[in-house]
């Protein structure tokens, strides 16, 4: 059952679609929802004409009139995906074919009564499809269009213009029936598709807004917080910790010997060196661990509730142990090592720029002894 929704959209939705390669993703949802209200109603005409024609006995000229209507609904329905396939132009399609079904329809109301036309209700598809698939103005400028002809129908009727009926007396019911029918499947169709267009749409926005929040707050080579995030991570920390007196920790990286690897190696076997290094830290963090890339080789971490300097000595040996393994990348083999300073909230500073500054000294202190393990001082 799932193969008929794919075959349809493969063979009748998307070989109409304009093929214009920098197109929306929202313009290509507009666009197959007007591909479907077209051949929405064209499989709707032609399972009444053969419903007309085999189920019910019905006269001469109410067959003329359907005929009528339908090839002139089709021309407007050719017209129209022709239009959007080789101009893209998705409101010109939806007002020709718009205009062919109410030229059709206005010929039938003609020979079926006038205002008294059992095919009357079916003018209200006209500023419905205009509203949902044009908008707010082209929906309006359709409804004035169908109150001017409806006063106009109104108008002769209460002159005693009489307008020819093609319809037998006893099949007037019947009549009625298609009308109200279709006028309302047609608008809860059209309802349905666009409401479910617009869930589409709404979970393609929501998506692509969550990439784009992740996206300003992340580094897009280590998908690790940038720097920003992180200052503000801190600040929230800050204010935890204010308010439960509590203490925790900043830690600082920066990769040795990282400047000649990038000038010796290229900047490709750089980035893939910090996505390891990023990749190790995160084997070694806890899930309330905040890690962050500060930019080039600089790397910063945020660990709530540690707050006693020989446990933070403990915790920053075992990061430089799980860095120091060799890595082989594309046949090379690069000792990752690198300075670690840190600082303690409230022992080293009480704002995010003291904590940093106290963690970036200690980290450069090491860095100055050539030694790849924790700035320990107090």
């Amino acid at each position: 059952m799932q193969k008929i929704p794919s075959l349809f959209r493969s063979y009748l939705i998307e070989p109409w679609l304009p093929q214009t390669p920098d197109i929306s993703n929202y313009q290509r949802h507009r666009n197959r929802f007007v591909v479907c209200v077209l051949w929405g109603t064209l499989l709707y005409i032609a399972a009444v004409v053969l419903i007309s024609q085999l189920g019910f006995d019905i006269e001469i000229e109410s067959r003329q009139l359907l005929t009528v209507f339908s090839l002139t609904a089709i021309l407007g329905i050719v017209s129209a995906l022709f239009t959007l396939r080789f101009t893209g132009r998705q409101i010109l399609a939806l007002n020709l074919f718009i205009t062919t079904l109410s030229l059709g329809l206005l010929y039938i109301v003609l020979n079926t009564g006038g205002i008294y036309s059992p095919m009357a209700p079916c003018a209200i598809i006209m500023p419905a499809l205009a509203t949902l698939s044009i908008g707010a103005r082209a929906g309006i400028i359709w409804s004035f269009i169908i109150f001017v002809f409806s006063t106009a129908f109104y108008i002769a009727a209460k002159a005693g213009i009489v307008f020819a009926n093609a319809i037998a007396p006893e099949t007037e019911v019947l009549a009625e029936f298609v009308g109200i029918f279709t006028a309302t499947a047609f608008i809860i169709f059209i309802t349905m598709y666009y409401d479910i267009s617009t869930r589409r749409l709404r979970t393609l926005f929501e998506n692509e807004h969550s990439k784009f929040i992740h996206l300003a707050h992340h580094d897009s080579l280590t998908g690790l917080a940038n720097r920003r995030h992180f200052i503000n991570e801190i600040e929230r920390a800050i204010f935890d910790a204010g308010i439960n007196n509590t203490s925790f920790c900043v830690l600082y990286f920066d990769l040795n010997e990282f400047k000649n690897i990038n000038d010796t190696l290229g900047h490709h076997y750089g980035d893939m060196i910090l996505m390891e290094f990023a990749k190790r830290l995160r084997a070694q963090s806890r899930a309330s661990d905040i890690i962050a890339r500060l930019g080039g080789d600089e790397f910063s971490m945020l660990l709530p509730g540690l707050g006693e300097s020989e446990v933070i000595k403990t915790k920053i040996l075992s990061y430089s142990e799980a860095l120091a393994k060799p890595l082989t990348l594309e046949n090379i083999t690069y000792q990752i090592s690198a300075s670690i300073g840190y600082a303690i909230y409230p022992k080293h500073g009480k704002d995010c720029e003291s904590l940093l500054k106290v963690a970036d000294h200690k980290m450069y202190s090491v860095k100055r002894s050539n030694n790849s393990s924790a700035a320990y001082s107090s």
